[in-house]
């Protein structure tokens, strides 16, 4: 194969990484949008059910209400991260493979993985957030509020 060959041929790879960059990018911002927007509500509908005059049995069926939206946004984000994660480790092949000049990927990783954020994954985050929500609803409903 040619030097211009070799060439035409990474600059082909780096073309298709950058685009698989900027999607991986726009994928992330939707599914935050969505996750962001369910959560929201299911903190809204919790609000919702502290208004006065509502009987316990009815606050508790909002609060659940509020606390099945949460775990629906959970599930959510665990459901289109696998696709985030698949792209990722795609750019991370194509970086270790030599098929690109980029490294963007394994420098984030690399970034993330050091010091307090290799402890606090957004996954875990949301997951603790929904385990001390689901705890609050139970703790409310058995002190009658």
């Amino acid at each position: 194969m040619s030097d211009e060959q070799a060439q035409h041929l990474t600059g082909t790879d780096d073309e298709i990484y950058m685009k698989i960059w900027k999607a991986e990018q726009q994928y992330i911002s939707t599914r935050w949008n969505n996750v962001t927007f369910f959560i929201g509500i299911s903190f809204a509908i919790l609000g919702f059910s502290f208004q006065s005059g509502l009987l316990p049995g009815e606050a508790f069926a909002i609060r659940t209400s509020g606390l099945v939206v949460y775990w629906f946004a959970y599930v959510f984000y665990l459901h289109f991260y696998a696709y985030t994660h698949f792209l990722r480790s795609y750019l991370i092949d194509m970086e270790t493979s030599g098929r690109t000049k980029h490294n963007i990927q394994s420098r984030a990783k690399a970034t993330i993985n050091r010091g307090i954020n290799k402890h606090f994954s957004t996954r875990k985050i949301l997951l603790y957030v929904g385990i001390c929500y689901t705890l609050e609803v139970v703790l409310l409903f058995l002190v009658h509020l």
